[in-house]
C-alpha cells in the first residue's frame, strides 16, 4: 500500500486520517519506517494534486478530544477529594492605623513584629518635620497567612503607640484555585499529545498547522501557570499595612499675669512715660524742620516790618 505525505503520519495519526474520511486500504498489514519513507517519495506527484484533510482531522478530532478531557477533569475534579476544599483558600487584608508620640519608635515597634512572624517590608514611605524627626510612616507587609491574626493583634497592641483604626477582609478564591490548577492539568496532557503528533509528522502542512497549535497552548498555559503562582502568593502570604502618624503637641497657654501690686503700678507707669517721651520726641521731630526755617527766615521778616512801619509816620 501506498500513502500520500499527508497521511505518512504513526498509527495514531493515522487512525484520526481514517476517521475523518481519509480513503485507504488497510489490508496492507503494519509498515515499517523503511516502507513509509518509500511511500513518501513514490506518492509526491499524488499528493500535489490530492486534497490534505489529514490535518483537519486533526484539529477537528483533536478538539473534541481536548474538549472530552476537559469535562472529565471537571468531573474527576467534582469527585475525587481535593484539599483545597477542605483547607479553603482565602485572601487576607488587615489596615491598622496607629497614632505616637515618637514615630520612630513606633516604626521600630512594627519592624519587630514583621521578624517575629518571618514576613517582610515590601513598602515604606516616611515623612519627617522641620527637625528631621519621622513624622509619618507608611509600610505595608507580608505575613504568613496563618499568622495573620496574631500578626493583627501584636500591631494593634503596640505599646509605644494608640490605635486610631482596624480592619481586616478575605476573598474566598478556593473555586478559582481548583479551576485553576485543573485547566493546568488539561493544559499540559493536550501539549504532550501535541508534541508527540509533532515529532511523528512528515507534511510540511501538518507540521506548520501542529506547531501552530502547540504554540497557542504553550502561550496558555504560560498564562494559566501565572495566575496559579499569583493565587498562590496571595494565598500564602496576607497583606497588612500599617501606618503611624505623630500625635500634635499640645500648646500650654501662657501664665496670667497679676495686674495689682506695686510691681505692676512701677511697670505701669514707666510704660506711660516711656510712650510720653517716645510722643514728645515725636513732635520735637516734626517741628525741628520748622523751627530751623523760622530762625533763618524770621529776622530779616522782623527788620523788613520794623523799618516799613518806621516810614509810614515820617511819609504823614
Amino acid at each position: 500500500m501506498k500513502l500520500t505525505p499527508a497521511r505518512a503520519f504513526a498509527p495514531a495519526v493515522l487512525a484520526l486520517a481514517l476517521a475523518a474520511g481519509a480513503g485507504c486500504s488497510a489490508g496492507g498489514g503494519s509498515a515499517d519506517s523503511s516502507s513509509v519513507a518509500g511511500s513518501v517519495a513514490g506518492d509526491a506527484p499524488a499528493a500535489a494534486q490530492a486534497p490534505a484533510p489529514a490535518m483537519d482531522a486533526l484539529t477537528d478530532d483533536y478538539s473534541v478530544a481536548d474538549s472530552s478531557s476537559v469535562r472529565n477533569g471537571a468531573q474527576s475534579v467534582a469527585t475525587k477529594p481535593n484539599p483545597l476544599v477542605d483547607d479553603r483558600a482565602l485572601i487576607r487584608h488587615g489596615n491598622v492605623a496607629l497614632r505616637a508620640d515618637d514615630v520612630g519608635k513606633a516604626q521600630f515597634e512594627v519592624q519587630q513584629v514583621v521578624d517575629t512572624y518571618a514576613g517582610q517590608v515590601t513598602e515604606e514611605k516616611t515623612t519627617t518635620d522641620d527637625d528631621g524627626h519621622p513624622a509619618y510612616t507608611r509600610m505595608v507587609l507580608r505575613i504568613p497567612a496563618d499568622d495573620f491574626p496574631k500578626a493583627m493583634e501584636d500591631l494593634k497592641g503596640i505599646d509605644v503607640a494608640e490605635l486610631e483604626s482596624a480592619n481586616t477582609t478575605e476573598d474566598d478564591v478556593t473555586t478559582k484555585v481548583i479551576d485553576t490548577q485543573s485547566r493546568l492539568k488539561t493544559q499540559r496532557r493536550s501539549i504532550d499529545r501535541i508534541t508527540v503528533l509533532f515529532d511523528r509528522a512528515e507534511s510540511i502542512r501538518d507540521i506548520m498547522a501542529i506547531e501552530a497549535q502547540l504554540s497557542r497552548r504553550q502561550a496558555e498555559l504560560d498564562s494559566l501557570e501565572r495566575q496559579a503562582a499569583y493565587l498562590g502568593s496571595q494565598t500564602s502570604m496576607a497583606t497588612i499595612v500599617v501606618s503611624v502618624d505623630q500625635i500634635p503637641e499640645k500648646k500650654t497657654a501662657p501664665p496670667k499675669e497679676d495686674k495689682a501690686g506695686f510691681l505692676t503700678g512701677l511697670s505701669a507707669g514707666w510704660h506711660g512715660l516711656t510712650t510720653f517721651a517716645v510722643a514728645l520726641a515725636t513732635v520735637v521731630g516734626a517741628l525741628l524742620p520748622w523751627l530751623i526755617v523760622v530762625a533763618i527766615v524770621g529776622p530779616p521778616l522782623l527788620l523788613l516790618v520794623r523799618a516799613l512801619r518806621r516810614r509810614r509816620p515820617s511819609a504823614t
